[in-house]
């Protein structure tokens, strides 16, 4: 959070919501401001108490370790930052993945076999096509579903400059847009991280708690980004996870400037 609001920022309250609220700023800058109830994110300054609320639209500014939104202000200087590490490879089978690897949203059920079939195929290209943008809400269902895909392809630390070009470009919320960012980097939120490192380490018992957890993330975000996950940990994996020259032009295909996103 405080890279995308270092001393000096200005912006304002984009949206407020019941655990806190979300702050829009220069060149799609954009973060969420949440109390304790709240999981660790890369989007997420989480404070011990947030004691109310700011308006839609009231200005933000961030000076002296102080961040202030409309009358509400809070300090954060010395807070840790969110900095998880991805798993070198995801240890568990597909039976494990099984009961998440399903449709999450009624919305998205018209695509997702066709998304299965471009993720076996690696074609990642095609499934954001389907899926970006598709459903309702500040973060759509198959953009969580999409920033799932992105963290399990960010295993291979080679592929996220051209998993962030894809990300970068979709067709989306500005919300939706900053989270698929981060998850090609690698970064989401810490139920989803406790789901791989328990996956990478066959601790089946392990994945159905973090699942339980990112289940009850939003009203249907957190299981969306868990099924993104368990399609990609099924049908990308053994692509994703292997070692290859980080060449960018070995990895993907090139098709004029942009990335044909096949793996």
């Amino acid at each position: 959070m405080l890279e995308v609001a270092p001393e000096g920022f200005a912006g304002h309250v984009a949206g407020v919501f019941r655990d806190g609220f979300y702050v829009s700023g220069p060149s799609e800058a954009l973060f969420a401001v949440v109390g304790p109830r709240c999981w660790p994110g890369p989007l997420h300054l989480v404070v011990e108490e947030l004691a109310g609320l700011p308006g839609r639209h009231d200005p933000v500014s961030v000076s002296g370790g102080t961040l202030r939104a409309g009358q509400l202000t809070i300090r954060f200087g010395g807070c840790a930052p969110w900095a998880p590490q991805l798993p070198e490879r995801l240890g568990s089978g597909p039976r494990a993945w099984r009961d998440l690897a399903v449709c999450p949203a009624p919305e998205l059920a018209a695509v997702w076999e066709a998304v299965t079939r471009d993720l076996r195929g690696c074609n990642l290209l095609a499934a954001f096509r389907r899926l970006q943008g598709r459903g309702t809400g500040l973060t759509p269902s198959g953009d969580d579903v999409l920033a799932g895909i992105l963290l399990v392809g960010a295993v291979d630390p080679s592929r996220r400059r051209a998993l962030t070009g894809l990300a970068s470009g979709a067709r989306t919320t500005q919300l939706s847009r900053a989270f698929l960012r981060w998850a090609a980097a690698g970064q989401s939120i810490q139920p989803a991280h406790a789901l791989l490192d328990a996956a990478a380490s066959g601790d089946q018992a392990g994945m159905r708690r973090a699942a339980a957890s990112l289940a009850g993330v939003g009203a249907a975000s957190g299981r969306a980004l868990a099924a993104g996950v368990a399609l990609a940990a099924t049908e990308l994996a053994p692509a994703s996870t292997r070692r290859m020259d980080p060449r960018p032009n070995d990895v993907w295909r090139r098709s004029g400037d942009r990335p044909d996103a096949h793996l």
